[in-house]
């Protein structure tokens, strides 16, 4: 019986133990929760160096005990811990989208999106969803200025439709090209900027184009050491625009997801001018801008992984300007289907619009220019002239892509992309008969017609490897093939012989055409090596080829490397690259015009000397940094960079003697470039669900200077590219003194004695900038919040006030100067000294140049979330509803005493040879402060 009873416990025993370590094999499959797609290449661990990874449809098998705990992590998405048992009921897991600071996914090269954490340079993530729904706008600088570390953008004027400045950390280039280039949905948007019919400074912004209310995300890459993959136009850094798609999560049944946004606006004059002794008559000139705006988009999901998304956008918006309007309609579709190893999206956008562009500055028959100039309005041209003028610009507008990715069965991923971007721009300027401008009296008309095209197609192999434990690599090889080309045809007519403007009767005629085109091939290599998910290395080399390098020069490279280590709370990083700026369309090439004809034939003569070695300008970048998570609640970001230009292009003046005037570009000029960029973002409260206060800063430090400039200084005074200065620094005469009559009266023709040198007078650039505000959320519902934005160091040429000075009686400073001196004995202290102040407002360019630091208060929104009650009235049919209420410019701190100290005489693009101007106030019209409120809810 003993023995019975031992040879049992012995078979129980063994039974335990075969139960203990029995194994089930389990396959499962992961997918991106909020899409539905599966993730490829996501890693399960469990214990004991049970591994497995997913294939390229999402699945993976694992041979491992039911208690097993099975650790599932890929980059970009939050980290995940299930029990193997829970898989038999539920063989799906669906990873959650990151949303810690170094989780979020960003387009960091060309070639792909990858997570905050895996990049060795700081590229920075504007989720527009938050902005657009507390502080609604028509405007991507009001949106973003501020809220990027090391990039500084406003537009350019205060009108509706004004080009948008950008200044991109150090700016250490002497190109007066300074915008980036912009991708939308993986098409290459052709953001040149249009001023057909009116003067540069009133030009037309092709970023009016995008609807705000579409955009879903944008990730902006500053330098070339993150740019380096996007090659030889991408000195300026990069804009990836995002705009929203539905979700393939939703349930193929489920009823559409509908948005509806309303926006009711006001602008008006921020502050009103007390600068003149005649203020009324401008004050009085600008109006209060009425600003309408209608959204709606609709979202629905299919049977078999298909998704359809449709938008419509209305936007009637003035300024507050008289005749600046800008109304325009937009519609967008976006269709998205999976199956299996095949994926295929699509996008559709079209944009209708006439903008009104009322020419107000830099010209005698301008509106502001006759305001400011004299005590008596309108010395120039009659106010009932100027407002019988017309400039309107008719636009339509297709971007459009088509993107296609399929998984091969050696597991390489291909996907290709064509982007359409194509653009019709009609401009017609209007004098009506019997308005006298100058001399004319008998009516004028200028129509042009400019057509724009963009195409690229991206053609990417990727393929990942598994080299061994925890250590993986991805390969990609890419290639895009870009293309703009643009035709501009114009006619200028004058001199009607009656009140009928037909092209036909006019007595003066001009015809002009011209053409432009940009070609360009890249290729694009890049190793991503991943180890255990903490320490990523990335090495990629470009190369391109364009029709806009001289033809000696074959193609340029472009190499970039960079790194990040992860530990649990902070990241460290470090990155180089480089990048470049294309030389101008007539640069490379030597061109002749027709002249005239003799008896002989035609007549030709030299246009533009080309240089058959020129190269695109290079800048190399190292950025070092790190970024902290503190208690999850609180992040803290650091970059250091410096950036080294060379090959900069330089135009050295031709002898007429040769046969030739003009210039011939040399790749001789260098510029150093460095900086500082410091981030905070954190929670300082929070209660429940219900209160909290988040809190956000930024900083900016960022200095350059010219070190070559191949012997001789380059001057547009006061602006100047000299060795040892910043670029585009002013530098001009000082004034040393009042000038004097033999009396000792003083001199009020002459004003003030010169210094006979040039002295350095400021840059147009801040050297620190930066914003920060909160976010305050009070019992759930309400919200509250502000944006400053604020900049040190940067001057700006004052030339609407150095022009009233001298040319004008108006300048109230100086007419009180003149009265005061009149009043005082000649001879005495106190005479002297009103005499010295009248020598350093007397039209001086020195007198002129001013500081232009500010702290502005950019925006306040209130806004309360709606939707228990919508709910609760419509029975569920209304799921969510919130108004909100916001004003931008709200008022403005500043040493600077014209209109606004953000403005650029010269704003947008400028594909021109020599150096330009920056940082001129040309009679510009102030930025608005503009009240909007706003209605959305979702069905």
């Amino acid at each position: 019986m003993i023995k019975n009873f031992k040879r049992g416990i012995a078979l129980l025993a063994i039974t335990s133990t075969v139960s203990l370590n029995a194994q089930t094999m389990y396959k499962a499959r992961v997918i991106n929760k909020d899409t539905g797609e599966p993730i490829i290449g996501a890693v399960v661990r469990g214990q004991k160096d049970i591994e497995a990874v997913t294939d390229e449809d999402g699945f993976f098998s694992l041979n491992t005990n039911d208690d097993q705990t099975l650790h599932i992590s890929y980059i970009g998405f939050k980290e995940q811990d299930i029990k193997a048992q829970t898989l038999k009921g539920q063989p799906t897991i669906g990873l959650i989208p990151g949303i810690d600071l170094q989780e979020v996914q960003v387009t960091a090269s060309i070639s792909s999106a990858r997570s905050q954490k895996a990049l060795g340079s700081k590229v920075d993530h504007i989720d527009m969803s938050n902005l657009s729904k507390n502080a609604h706008t028509n405007s991507l600088s009001d949106m973003l200025d501020g809220k990027v570390g090391g990039v500084q953008m406003y537009q350019s004027n205060g009108k509706v439709g004004m080009p948008i400045r950008f200044n991109m950390r150090s700016g250490a280039t002497m190109s007066m090209e300074r915008d980036p280039i912009i991708y939308v949905d993986g098409v290459k948007y052709n953001s040149s900027h249009i001023s057909d019919i009116n003067s540069s400074q009133d030009a037309l912004s092709a970023l009016n184009d995008l609807t705000i209310d579409d955009i879903a995300s944008i990730d902006v890459i500053k330098g070339p050491s993150a740019a380096a993959s996007y090659g030889a136009e991408a000195a300026n850094g990069v804009i990836v625009i995002t705009t929203k798609r539905g979700k393939m999560s939703n349930a193929e049944n489920r009823k559409a997801d509908i948005q509806v946004k309303m926006s009711l606006g006001a602008a008006t004059l921020a502050k009103k001018y007390d600068q003149f002794v005649n203020n009324d008559p401008i004050n009085n000139f600008f109006q209060t801008g009425w600003q309408k705006t209608i959204y709606t988009s609709v979202s629905k999901a299919f049977k078999g992984n298909q998704n359809l998304f449709f938008s419509y956008n209305m936007n009637d918006v003035a300024g507050i300007v008289p005749g600046n309007k800008d109304k325009r309609h937009s519609a967008k579709m976006a269709y998205d289907l999976r199956s299996g190893r095949f994926s295929l999206g699509a996008t559709a956008s079209y944009i209708h619009g006439n903008i009104s562009l009322p020419q107000t500055a830099m010209g005698r028959y301008d509106a502001i220019w006759n305001l400011m100039i004299n005590q008596t309005p309108w010395p120039y041209v009659d106010e009932s002239t100027w407002r019988a003028q017309s400039w309107t610009y008719g636009n339509d507008r297709f971007i459009g892509n088509l993107r296609l990715s399929y998984m091969l069965p050696a597991d390489v991923k291909i996907e290709t992309i064509i982007g359409a971007d194509i653009n019709h721009t009609e401009g017609i300027y209007r004098l009506p008969f019997g308005y006298k401008l100058g001399n004319n009296a008998e009516g004028a008309k200028n129509i042009s017609n400019r057509r724009n095209s963009n195409f690229n197609w991206d053609i990417k192999a990727t393929r990942k490897f598994h080299l061994a434990d925890r250590w993986d690599l991805t390969a990609t090889l890419l290639s895009q093939i870009a293309r703009q080309y643009e035709t501009l045809n114009s006619i200028s007519a004058s001199r009607f012989r009656s009140d009928i403007d037909n092209l036909s009767a006019a007595t003066e005629r001009t015809v002009t055409e011209s053409t432009f085109e940009q070609r360009t091939w890249g290729l694009y290599g890049e190793a991503f090596l991943n180890y255990d998910n903490r320490l990523f290395i990335n090495a990629g080399l470009r190369r391109d080829a364009s029709n806009l390098i001289g033809r000696n020069v074959a193609s340029i490279f472009y190499p970039s490397l960079s790194a990040s280590y992860n530990l649990k709370n902070q990241k460290f990083r470090i990155a180089y690259g480089e990048s470049g700026r294309l030389p101008y369309p007539t640069d490379a090439r030597t061109s002749y015009v027709m002249s005239g004809t003799s008896a002989y034939g035609p007549i030709v003569k030299p246009q533009y000397k080309g240089n058959p070695d020129i190269k695109p300008e290079r800048m190399r970048e190292i950025e070092l940094g790190t970024d902290w998570t503190i208690r999850n609640n609180h992040t803290l970001s650091l970059t250091l960079y410096a950036q080294y230009t060379s090959d900069a292009i330089i135009y050295d003046e031709l002898l007429s003697s040769d046969g030739w005037i003009g210039s011939i570009p040399r790749n001789v000029g260098r510029v150093k470039g460095h900086g500082l960029e410091l981030s905070y973002n954190g929670n300082l409260w929070r209660q429940a669900n219900r209160h909290s206060l988040d809190v956000y800063a930024n900083l900016n430090y960022q200095m350059n200077k010219v070190t070559d400039t191949g012997g001789r200084d380059i001057d547009n005074y006061p602006n100047v590219v000299k060795e040892g200065q910043p670029v585009y620094a002013f530098y001009y005469h000082t004034v040393e003194k009042p000038a004097f009559n033999a009396d000792g009266t003083y001199n009020a023709n002459i004003g003030a004695i010169e210094s006979k040198d040039y002295q350095y007078l400021g840059k147009p650039f801040p050297s620190v900038n930066g914003s920060f505000g909160f976010d305050l959320k009070l019992f759930k519902n309400i919200t509250f919040g502000t944006k400053w934005n604020y900049a040190l160091g940067a001057s700006v040429y004052n030339q609407s006030f150095y022009n009233v000075s001298g040319l004008g009686d108006n300048l109230k400073k100086r007419n009180d100067q003149l009265q005061a001196l009149a009043n005082t004995a000649v001879g005495t202290a106190e005479y002297n000294q009103i005499a010295e102040e009248l020598a350093h407002s007397a039209r001086y360019r020195a007198n002129y140049i001013e500081k232009a630091d500010f702290l502005r208060l950019s925006t306040l929104y209130l806004g309360y979330d709606l939707s228990s009650l919508s709910r609760k009235l419509t029975k569920n049919v209304v799921n969510g509803m919130r108004f909100s209420f916001a004003i931008q410019n709200v008022f403005v701190l500043t040493n600077y005493s014209g209109a606004d100290p953000q403005v650029e005489g010269n704003g947008g693009t400028r594909k021109q040879r020599g150096i330009g101007s920056l940082s001129r106030d040309i009679t510009n019209t102030p930025h608005p402060r503009t009240y909007t409120a706003t209605l959305s809810f979702t069905l």
